[in-house]
């Protein structure tokens, strides 16, 4: 019996240093906007690409999208076909977490939209 109860206390004990551990790591703030392109995908992508080749980050480039590493957050920029059915359009969409500031990721996603999208 003593060895269940000293297990139970153990348990206990280990279970409160957990979840005080995981509630002191925050999750990041994240922000997220959209916009019209008046331009196909690749016109998006070329806009995209103008408008991260004036950060100082190592941008990763996909068929879609295109993400890049702060060293305190992340973004990730992505180009869509006009779900709206204006083929002369795309629809821009952009993901920004910064680690502790929502309006840091807030001002970038401002930013991207504006040098990005037409409306």
């Amino acid at each position: 019996m003593k060895s269940v109860k000293f297990l139970s206390a153990a348990f206990a004990l280990g279970s409160t240093a957990f979840l005080s551990t995981a509630s002191a790591i925050a999750s990041p703030e994240i922000a997220s906007g959209d916009g019209i392109v008046n331009a196909n995908i690749d016109g998006c992508l070329s806009r995209t690409d103008a408008f991260v080749s004036t950060l100082d980050v190592q941008v990763e480039q996909g068929q879609i999208d295109r993400t890049g590493y702060f060293g305190d957050g992340s973004f990730r920029i992505l180009c869509y076909p006009n779900p709206y059915g204006q083929t002369t359009q795309s629809l821009v969409v952009v993901f920004a977490a910064h680690d502790t500031d929502y309006e840091v990721a807030d001002t970038f996603i401002q930013i991207a939209i504006e040098e990005i999208a037409d409306r």
